[in-house]
């Protein structure tokens, strides 16, 4: 059971990462669709750059504690 929480912590926080970060960017796109003639602005691109992490750092966290768990 502790090795299911051990991973399943990372995986959770990690898919709560790439929600709000595709929500950023949706709501970003959306709000400045009218104003904007380009879809590349800052709150697009950090919405990004937190599904990214979103993406990866679970998996580097994992490794991480599998590293100091032996």
């Amino acid at each position: 059971m502790d090795k299911f929480l051990r991973r399943l912590l990372p995986q959770a926080i990690g898919f709560v990462f790439m929600g709000l970060g595709w929500y950023i960017s949706i709501v970003s796109v959306g709000l400045d669709k009218l104003t904007s003639p380009t879809i590349f602005t800052g709150s697009t691109l950090s919405g990004f750059a937190i599904v990214l992490a979103g993406a990866y750092l679970p998996q580097i966290w994992i490794f991480i504690l599998n590293r100091f768990q032996k």
